[in-house]
């Protein structure tokens, strides 16, 4: 009670909460697969975001220390950058060294997705050639989470039939989108970064150490090539796969070959009256 108890007070309320321990809450499945007699599957998606938790390896080697003694659960991580992924079950020193398979999951074929794209038009009464559905998936490099945005992007824009004018508006959508995103990226490159971006963009995926490579694009040497690829793999901007460098976003691609080098970046331009 307050000074005034007419009008001063507060209630509260202490509860006993009962916590489980770590050990106890990882063994639940086991126990519960056991009981029921059956075998279970968890799944846990973005798991490479155990990288960002306190104390992170320690949380590793918890989670290994009760999830390798269990024999009715099978877990599946699933994550999406690929960089952390690998680096969580292939680095010697990290708990989940050799934990497990580890399976790359190749992206849908473009094929399917025409099918998939077409139908989806048709159902909803519009029409889109299969040369415009598989110029969608050539345009984001299959990534499927862009295809579904951008072709839902064109339908949008499209009132009967997809056409070059409504392709383009919904590829501007799809850029002008993710813009602010790719802007705040770029604030933390450095410029030879920015350069190592240019020649990639300019179709560059190997040989960035000879010489003449190294002089239009103002890389300085070729330690210091080293050094710009392992920071920009490390930002998870590029790939390296097979000592072939790409970009890991194909969007950003198309985005900063627009923005940055004022390039066109369709396999086709507006006509006049189009435009």
């Amino acid at each position: 009670m307050g000074t005034y108890p007419n009008i001063d007070f507060s209630v509260g309320l202490v509860l006993d909460e009962k916590r489980e321990s770590v050990e106890k809450i990882l063994s639940l499945p086991e126990k519960i697969a056991l009981k029921k007699g059956v075998q279970i599957v968890v799944c846990i998606d973005e798991f490479q975001q155990v990288m960002d938790f306190e104390e992170p390896v320690t949380f590793q080697k918890k989670l290994r220390s009760v999830w390798q003694h269990q024999s009715a659960v099978s877990y599946r991580l699933l994550g999406s950058k690929k960089h952390l992924m690998s680096l969580l079950f292939e680095k010697r020193n990290l708990p989940f060294y050799k934990f497990g398979d580890v399976l790359y999951l190749p992206k849908i074929g473009t094929a399917n997705w025409v099918n998939y794209i077409v139908d989806r038009f048709e159902s909803s009464g519009k029409e889109i050639d299969e040369s415009y559905a598989q110029l969608i998936c050539d345009m984001v490099d299959n990534h499927s989470s862009y295809v579904q945005q951008l072709f839902w992007l064109i339908w949008m824009r499209s009132e009967n039939r997809v056409d070059n004018e409504n392709f383009c508006l919904g590829l501007d959508d799809l850029l002008n989108q993710n813009s602010m995103l790719f802007q705040r990226d770029m604030e933390y490159l450095t410029g030879y970064q920015l350069n190592f971006l240019r020649a990639v963009c300019d179709g560059l995926n190997s040989e960035f150490t000879k010489k003449d490579v190294i002089a239009k694009y103002n890389f300085r040497t070729s330690a210091n090539v080293t050094r710009i690829k392992k920071a920009l793999a490390d930002k998870e901007i590029i790939d390296v796969i097979s000592k072939k460098i790409t970009l890991v976003d194909p969007v950003f691609s198309l985005w900063f070959k627009r923005e940055i080098q004022h390039k066109q970046i369709l396999p086709f331009s507006l006509t006049k009256d189009e435009k």
